[in-house]
């Protein structure tokens, strides 16, 4: 309580770097203490706050520079008298961590758990991050009925049981396909629950989510609580009460739930831990894993991460360990050297000949196309122009069965022209080949095959894509186009042939991290085939490391030499970045003021003994997304400490200055991808 204190230092969810100081009504004074929920006034508008501080002491009565009398306003009231409304110390103190890791505001790291608390009103305008794209609405999993294979123990077992007794941080690691990675993540918690501790279980899709919370439950019947985005907003409000108040010893939740507010947890497990939605998009930008692993060392929990493939991040710090589970059988994979066939090959001759023996033998066929539409773009053979997205400086995606054109970022659309809008030519053709391109050439080819179609165009609800995924399975479906959607939900039962046409697509994307991100994507798609089956794999590029893993079926071959990579040109692991954007309607301004911020951050990187490179400014991948024009900048450094010092040192003088306030000024630490 506030103990007779007047005065109360606030946070709210805005983009504000500072507290906000409150006077206390005689009447709240005995309800109020550090983390209690509050509504506030700030300007003409009434928002909920959380008390950081209380004081005895008034503020001073004068602000500088001019002695301008200082009005401080009371709080207007507290969400609820009950201790269940007020935010846990610890969970307090973590989204502090965050904020000064992530350099977000500290009311923005309230955003993830503001909105669950009673009463709480936030606004709605907020936009929905990839956690709650990636499924539009959730229904009941049928996996507390799936049987999960017979455990092997993995080898650092006792290292395990020891670190959760003694109350010891440790991280472990299980690398191994689903069903085989959750069996060791439920004895792994069964162990925890024995020790008289509590379990977070983090996985960055909501669908599994439930999933994993139906096995716990089956069981732990009552003592699993699920946290994520999809749930009503009444029904999220009462699972946090339930963890809080220790009616729930298993937390199973999306990214969002490493805010939970579980006591004493022990164990603290991070599934599909290389998956990249589990950074937030937008502020304040935390990545799941890395708050959990904050969480974990906060509670000296035992901190264990799942995966089929380790991040790179994670191999270099974990997965050199020999300590590892069993991989899986790997499957023969052939490579199809694309340079070696005819120009505009879609289907090679070992492709075709491979869907058709899995037809002959009744053992089904997936192609992963990790791109839907029918092409990725029209061209013009005369004067080389694409139709463009006219707020967004992208090319338009052609959608052939709908006829029509549209962008991938803001949704914009036209109908397909009959010549070109630049030089009215009529010689124009799609370029690229989608999801919906690869499904028509398979019916000319084999008109006799059941042929299903899985992406966001044919796939507008989980039960859609469930019936899609499980078609080979249910004997619907000969043949499955997919794009990413066939690696989520429950793994998909394994066909006779899987094929991959275009493999290195995503290499040719300028990120650091394009290699990783096709290596982890092909990997998944080589585990949708058979043991006995086979995979053909159509390249460009088949000496490239990516490409020679995947084919020999050696992770240590990618792993090293991305290594290496990343060591020679200085990119994570072995350095820090942080990506600083700015974005705003008008190109110059947008221009000038990210060429005087990465003057500043040079400037105060001069200071500091540890090297901070700087690059850029310069138009970001994409330079214009909804009419607005982004340029980017790149700070790189060693020592992430003294990078993020730099930039703190700037972000206050940038953001007020008169000229800028049309301009957003967005910093991303420790960015998944550039651009």
């Amino acid at each position: 309580m506030s103990d007779g204190s007047a005065f109360a230092d606030v946070i709210v969810p805005r983009h504000l770097h500072r507290t906000f100081t409150y006077g206390i009504p005689e009447s709240l004074r005995s309800r109020i203490r550090v983390g209690s929920l509050i509504r506030v006034p700030l300007g003409p508008s009434t928002v909920t706050g959380v008390v950081v501080a209380l004081s005895a002491q008034s503020p001073p009565l004068y602000a500088a520079p001019r002695a301008t009398p200082i009005h401080v306003r009371d709080i207007l009231a507290v969400m609820d008298g009950s201790a269940g409304a007020a935010i846990p110390p610890d969970v307090l103190e973590l989204t502090r961590l965050v904020s000064e890791y992530y350099l977000a505001p500290w009311g923005q790291c309230l955003r993830p758990i503001l909105p669950v608390m009673p009463g709480a009103r936030e606004p709605t305008r907020v936009r929905r991050t990839l956690e709650t794209r990636q499924e539009p609405s959730v229904s009941v999993s049928p996996a507390g009925s799936v049987p999960l294979p017979a455990i092997v123990t993995p080898s650092w077992w006792p290292r395990f049981q020891e670190a959760l007794a003694a109350h010891r941080h440790e991280t472990f690691l299980v690398e191994d396909a689903p069903l085989r990675r959750w069996a060791i993540l439920l004895k792994a918690a069964e162990a925890a629950l024995a020790n008289r501790k509590t379990v977070l279980l983090i996985s960055p899709e909501i669908r599994r989510v439930a999933a994993l919370a139906a096995l716990s439950s089956r069981h732990w019947p009552d003592r699993v609580a699920q946290f994520h985005s999809e749930l009503h907003p009444a029904a999220r409000a009462s699972e946090w009460r339930r963890i809080q108040r220790g009616e729930a010893d298993i937390v199973v939740g999306t990214r969002s739930a490493v805010f939970a507010p579980l006591q004493a947890p022990g164990l603290i497990c991070v599934d599909d831990e290389d998956d990249p939605s589990l950074k937030e998009e937008q502020e304040p930008h935390y990545h799941a894993r890395e708050v959990a692993a904050m969480r974990a060392r906060q509670h000296g929990a035992v901190l264990l991460l799942g995966t089929a493939h380790a991040s790179i991040d994670t191999w270099q710090r974990i997965a050199r360990s020999p300590e590892l589970s069993a991989p899986a059988p790997h499957t023969a994979v052939h490579l199809v050297d694309l340079r070696k066939s005819p120009p505009r090959t879609l289907l090679s001759e070992p492709m075709r000949a491979g869907i058709r023996a899995a037809l002959d033998a009744g053992t089904g066929a997936i192609l992963f196309a990790n791109r839907k539409g029918f092409a990725s773009a029209l061209h013009c053979r005369d004067c080389g122009a694409s139709p463009a997205c006219a707020r967004c400086s992208v090319a338009l995606t052609l959608y052939k069965r709908a006829n029509r054109m549209a962008c991938r970022y803001c949704g914009a659309s036209l109908p397909i022209p009959d010549t070109c809008p630049t030089c009215r030519s009529s010689r124009v053709e799609p370029v690229g080949s989608g999801t919906e391109r690869l499904e028509e050439e398979l019916r000319r080819l084999f008109p006799e095959a059941r042929i299903g179609r899985l992406d966001r165009d044919t796939a507008r609800t989980p039960e859609q894509a469930a019936r899609s995924r499980n078609g080979i399975a249910a004997g619907e479906l000969d043949i499955l186009i997919g794009t990413q959607l066939l690696f989520q939900d429950l793994p998909v039962q394994p066909a006779g042939f899987v094929g991959i046409p275009y493999a290195d697509t995503g290499l040719h994307r300028p990120d650091f991290r394009s290699a990783e991100r096709t290596y982890h994507t092909l990997r998944d798609a080589v585990g949708l085939a058979r043991a006995d089956g086979q995979v053909v794999l159509q390249t460009i590029l088949p000496d490239h490391h990516v490409i020679a893993s995947i084919a020999s079926g050696d992770p240590a071959r990618f792993y090293e030499q991305e290594l290496a990579f990343r060591h020679a040109l200085g990119y994570p692991p072995f350095a820090h970045l942080i990506s600083l954007c700015v974005s705003g309607k008008t190109e110059a301004a947008v221009r000038a003021a990210a060429e005087q911020w990465a003057a500043a951050v040079k400037e105060q990187g001069r200071k500091r003994p540890d090297q901070i490179t700087v690059l850029g400014p310069i138009p970001a991948s994409v330079e214009r997304i909804r009419g607005r024009h982004r340029w980017q900048i790149l700070v790189k450094s060693p020592d992430g400490d003294s990078a993020r010092q730099s930039v703190k040192a700037t972000l206050e003088t940038i953001e007020a200055g008169k000229e800028h306030r049309k301009l957003k000024f967005d910093v991303n630490v420790d960015p998944m991808e550039l651009g």
